[in-house]
């Protein structure tokens, strides 16, 4: 393993030193992630992943091979045995080759669990990774992920507060508790450990709803605890008598240094007028779940939710099954595609349908989502964040988001996919920001009928 100790200069006089302490498959930094600033006081460094696809681009298949290293990592910890596939996996993630082929072996392949576990990701930037971890689970596997929508027709199965982010407050919504209650171990999935703050937080809710079990894994691309939040959490496991289990690609220890200076070379975000939009439904028919959320300007968006995301439970078995709606849903797009880079764009939470259907688009394919949380922008080469648009979020309306480096690819087509659309107006000004700043052709794809919107 190379032990990489590392000064980086993150903007102007603001800079971190990172010691990687655990590097088991022997990454380079700048293969899991980048640094930049983000506008928020209570946190100013980031962490911007390389290869979750949400603040900057990616090949599809990285993110839930991603997902897949994390799951095979944890079955080793659990059974001892190193799956047959991690290295290919590992390869495929530094030199970005092959990736189509070693997502389908791993995918053919799959993992066996002995007894029923329980797969949570965290809103909203690990919905797409925690789904992938899932993925790779042939049965006794059961997945859900937070959510900061507000679900009125349902009462939150547990809620917890993630007091660093931008937005604190998480909710899980099941339909039937009385299945996630059969679980005997408890997975917890996250782009990054930074504190473990969050996740203090959740496992003492989990335990009230949970008395029976008494293992939980803390799954992680990065996990940055000192060491004194890790002694915490041994004692934590004496406490409550259960045991946590951390498990990441990545671990080590930073400190920063510097204050940036967040109005200095400041790029405006691109800022939206309405325009013409042509909203594609899609063919298939997508199995929903018919609830209404209400906006966090209060507006009721009573589009129906979709299973596959596995917002409200999603089992092995009904993964399946949806994954072939997916595929048919991406047969019906590629038809749209002209041959040069294409970019599918998730929103918000709603990161693994698109990044499932980005998969199955062809070559030169690329995703990324759109995200709540505000990143300093600066014209800057040796700068991660160069440019961003910004616009009102298509399903959680009130809330603005963002769009980052744009200008990564020269795309020929942008597909937009959407869950659930309310406000056709509010979707006219997303399309309005891209047209701004890129010449593709670029498509809306509801997943439900929005001719009833």
């Amino acid at each position: 393993m190379t032990k990489l100790d590392n000064k980086l200069n993150i903007i102007q006089d603001y800079k971190i030193a990172i010691d990687i302490t655990d590097n088991p498959y022997d990454f380079a930094r700048t293969d899991l992630f980048k640094m930049a600033t983000r506008i928020n006081k209570k946190r100013q460094f980031l962490f911007v992943s390389t290869v979750l696809g949400k603040h900057l681009a990616v090949q599809p298949q990285v993110p839930i091979l991603t997902g897949a290293l994390l799951a095979m990592m944890y079955y080793e910890r659990l059974t001892g045995k190193e799956p047959l596939l991690v290295q290919s996996v590992v390869q495929a993630m530094q030199n970005r080759h092959n990736v189509q082929e070693i997502l389908q072996q791993v995918e053919e392949q799959g993992l066996e669990l002995a007894e029923d576990v329980l797969f949570i990701g965290f809103a909203e930037t690990a919905t797409a990774l925690g789904h992938a971890v899932f993925n790779v689970f042939k049965s006794n596997a059961t997945y859900i992920h937070t959510t900061r929508e507000l679900v009125p027709e349902l009462e939150p199965f547990v809620t917890f507060e993630e007091e660093h982010s931008h937005a604190t407050s998480h909710r899980v919504y099941c339909e039937q508790p009385e299945k996630l209650l059969q679980a005997k171990q408890i997975v917890l999935i996250d782009d990054e450990i930074t504190t473990g703050n969050t996740v203090v937080n959740i496992i003492e809710t989990l335990q009230r709803k949970f008395p029976h079990v008494q293992r939980y894994s803390v799954l992680s691309i990065l996990d940055w605890r000192s060491s004194k939040q890790r002694a915490m959490f041994a004692q934590l496991e004496a406490q409550w008598g259960i045991t946590i289990d951390f498990v990441a690609i990545m671990s080590g220890h930073f400190t920063c240094e510097g204050t940036p200076l967040l109005t200095s070379n400041q790029v405006a975000a691109t800022l939206p007028q309405t325009a013409d939009i042509a909203l594609l439904s899609v063919d298939e028919v997508v199995e929903q779940k018919q609830y209404h959320s209400i906006a966090e300007n209060g507006v009721i968006n009573r589009a129906p939710y979709m299973l596959a995301t596995g917002r409200f439970t999603i089992t092995a078995e009904q993964h399946v099954a949806q994954k072939k709606t997916l595929q048919a849903i991406a047969a019906q797009l590629r038809a749209l595609r002209t041959g040069g880079p294409a970019l599918v764009i998730g929103t918000g939470e709603f990161m693994y349908v698109p990044m499932q259907i980005a998969t199955c688009l062809g070559q030169e394919v690329y995703f990324q989502s759109t995200t709540r949380s505000p990143i300093y922008c600066a014209d800057d080469p040796s700068y991660t964040i160069t440019d961003k648009i910004a616009f009102e979020s298509p399903e959680n309306n009130g809330v603005e988001n963002y769009l980052y480096n744009l200008h990564s690819h020269p795309y020929s087509e942008l597909f937009l996919v959407i869950e659930r659309i309310e406000n056709q107006e509010v979707v006219a000004k997303t399309v309005q920001a891209l047209k701004a700043v890129s010449n593709a052709n670029i498509y809306v794809i509801c997943m439900h009928d929005w001719r009833t919107i």
